[in-house]
């Protein structure tokens, strides 16, 4: 029974085998077409084989009657001539027959001639031999003969022929199909099913070698093609697996640290996160970047810098031991991931704290790389997780962890907490609200005025703003400047702020003159003056709206002048060259230097809301307020006072002889409307 279902077995698989089929269609269409062909040549035979008995009969009838035939025509006797005519129609192959006389004249003519397609016609001249003398022609003897006989015979052994020998060749066609799936199909199965398994995931491990047992006697050992493509296809399946690993390794690590790579990251901390679930347990997330690499791959070359790298890497690998794993993320930054994970959150947090201290501690240490000695610092970033959190959700935690403790300085650790990813989600939000305000130019311009001594309207200043209009509400400078600096959209938006002021004072020209306002303030970032093409941009667009330049004054804090003095000089003096006048903005918030008073072509001072605060319960703070308006006037500027709230700080600035007066004691930031009915307001 085992046999028989294993002999339906190979039936079956004979019958699914599209290589058998493809060889029985071969074999039985040359089958049939070689049957055909030898039925041919074998019918076409016979047929000629009876034709010539047919002829050798004809033969032997005529050489039998000549004699008689020549007798009788000679006695001109036609009763016997009538017999011998009868005689060979009797023969049942000639079916007509046609005796003649010397001249021609038909003396007999009995039978039927043929359809032409079967006829086979003879003459027989009949001549009387004297005793001597020369033979005398006394007519001739037509006759028909019919090979129809011979065509139906044929016919019906043509069709037998061919289907004994179709019949022939198809069992000799199956037997050989039997053979050929014997001896080469099924093993080439098991080949195809082997690679199969290769090509689904087989290269991922060693699956044992393909056998194909086709020796199991030991007799026959002799190797042939299907064995030599059966090792072929081991040797390459070994090949395989080990170019697998190898490329699986390069695609789960650092090539230059040999540490696990961000990828790897990623798989580790969702085991680790799996092993909290088994055990409910708590683990930790360390997010680290060196402090202040980028400055050392500068000054001493990458190859330098990546066998610091190599050496940073060594110290984490060692100090992590097998309860951390260490991975490399990015150029300077490596996440390490706790394996061993703790019973409670506190004791996870306590542990933690324990192990980034030794980190900063042991990085510390000297590194020394090619006779030259390093010391480095880093910050760590920490996210705790548990059974229950996320991995995707646990290394953005330790990124912003990490980014806050950057923020703090050098060396610097912190755990992440929920306010973080609250200030992180708020950061993207107003990128892409900056995103949409850009594309859809949703900026905004106020202005709030600025008062002389004696409270008279002189100058403005444009503010920028931007509207959320999804919560309703207006974003405070405060929140979107540095985020613009940081992006780098700052450019194009302060373009904008000064194209839509210029647009602004274009078109109230006359409101402008008529309220006796003389300049505006436009504030001009440090990324957006020290862009390429920023003093063209701005005299083109002074020049579009027929804009006095002397009625411009670009406020610019110390960043713009710390950053690079050469520069912003030679900016300065280009503009100031075409009208435009220059301001120090919030004048003593940063590192101020006397230097930048001197070598800068300014036209005023802002005193910094700070001081102006302060001014009226500060001593220290009353002098120098003082202090900057002595240094300023005998510099020949101007001095403004921002952030003005109360009376008692008017009366002080008053007295030290500030020139303009800017702040809520005067008015808030208007908006174009209401600033556009105050200079009606207040036309002379």
């Amino acid at each position: 029974m085992i046999q028989l279902i294993k002999r339906l077995k190979d039936i079956l698989s004979i019958v699914k085998c599209r290589l058998a089929k493809r060889f029985a269609r071969c074999t039985v269409g040359i089958s049939v077409i070689v049957a055909l062909v030898i039925s041919v040549i074998y019918i076409y035979l016979n047929y000629q084989n009876d034709l010539e008995r047919l002829g050798k009969k004809l033969s032997q009838a005529e050489h039998s009657i000549q004699n008689s035939l020549s007798l009788h025509l000679w006695q001109v006797n036609l009763d016997a001539l009538n017999t011998i005519v009868n005689d060979l129609l009797k023969e049942g192959d000639i079916t007509y027959v046609r005796l003649s006389d010397e001249a021609g004249n038909p003396l007999i003519e009995k039978g039927k001639r043929p359809t032409p397609h079967y006829a086979i016609n003879h003459t027989v001249p009949i001549y009387h031999h004297p005793k001597s003398g020369q033979a005398i022609y006394l007519g001739e003897l037509k006759y028909t003969a019919t090979t129809k006989p011979i065509y139906e015979k044929n016919k019906e052994t043509i069709l037998h022929a061919t289907i004994a020998i179709f019949i022939f060749f198809l069992t000799f066609t199956m037997v050989l199909q039997f053979v050929y799936w014997k001896s080469t199909v099924r093993y080439l199965l098991d080949i195809k099913e082997y690679a199969d398994k290769i090509r689904l995931g087989g290269y991922k491990k060693d699956m044992g070698d393909l056998l194909l047992n086709r020796h199991p006697d030991k007799k026959d050992t002799e190797e042939d093609e299907l064995d030599e493509l059966a090792n072929a296809i081991n040797d390459m399946h070994h090949e395989v697996i080990k170019q697998y690993a190898a490329i699986e390794y390069q695609a789960l690590h650092d090539p230059l640290t040999g540490l696990p790579n961000r990828r790897m990251a990623h798989i580790l901390t969702e085991e680790a996160i799996a092993h909290c679930r088994k055990v409910d347990g708590h683990g930790a997330l360390f997010s680290i970047d060196l402090d202040n690499f980028k400055l050392l791959n500068d000054s001493m070359g990458h190859t330098v810098g990546d066998k610091m790298l190599c050496k940073i890497a060594d110290r984490l690998k060692a100090l992590s031991g097998d309860k951390f794993q260490t991975t490399r993320i990015s150029g300077d930054g490596f996440l390490i991931v706790q394996q061993q994970v703790m019973a409670d959150k506190k004791g996870a947090r306590k542990r933690a704290e324990k192990f980034a201290k030794a980190l900063l501690s042991d990085l510390s240490q000297i590194i020394s790389v090619d006779s030259s000695h390093f010391k480095q610092t880093a910050c760590i970033g920490i996210a705790l997780f548990s059974a229950k959190s996320d991995p995707n959700i646990v290394i953005k935690q330790s990124d912003n962890a990490l980014y806050h403790a950057k923020s703090k300085g050098s060396s610097k650790i912190m755990f992440f907490e929920p306010a973080m990813q609250q200030k992180a989600d708020r950061r993207l939000k107003l990128e892409q609200l900056i995103d949409r305000v850009l594309e859809k130019d949703l900026i905004y311009v106020n202005y709030q005025p600025k008062y002389d001594g004696q409270r008279r309207l002189c100058s403005a200043e444009a503010l920028a703003r931007i509207h959320d209009e999804e919560n309703g509400r207006s974003i405070s400078p405060r929140e979107f400047i540095p985020v613009l600096e940081e992006t780098g959209a700052i450019v194009s938006f302060g373009e904008r702020v000064i194209a839509k002021t210029f647009h602004f004072m274009h078109t109230h020209k006359e409101a402008l003159t008529a309220s006796g306002l003389e300049t505006i303030a436009i504030n001009v970032s440090p990324t957006q003056y020290s862009a390429t093409g920023f003093s063209e941009k701005l005299i083109a667009l002074a020049k579009q709206y027929d804009i006095n330049p002397n009625s411009i004054i670009l406020e610019i804090t110390e960043d713009v002048v710390s950053n690079n003095i050469d520069n912003v000089v030679d900016v300065m003096r280009r503009l100031t060259k075409h009208g435009f006048r220059f301001s120090i903005d919030d004048f003593g918030a940063g590192y101020s230097s006397l230097r930048y008073l001197k070598n800068l072509t300014l036209s005023e001072l802002k005193i910094d809301k700070s001081f102006v605060d302060d001014v009226t319960s500060d001593e220290k703070t009353d002098a120098i307020v003082k202090t900057i308006v002595d240094i300023a006037h005998n510099l020949g500027l101007d001095v403004v006072a921002e952030g003005v709230e109360r009376e008692e700080q008017m009366d002080i600035l008053s007295k030290y002889q500030c020139e303009l007066y800017q702040g809520y004691l005067f008015s808030k930031p208007l908006t174009e409307e209401e600033f556009l009915a105050l200079l009606k307001r207040n036309n002379k």
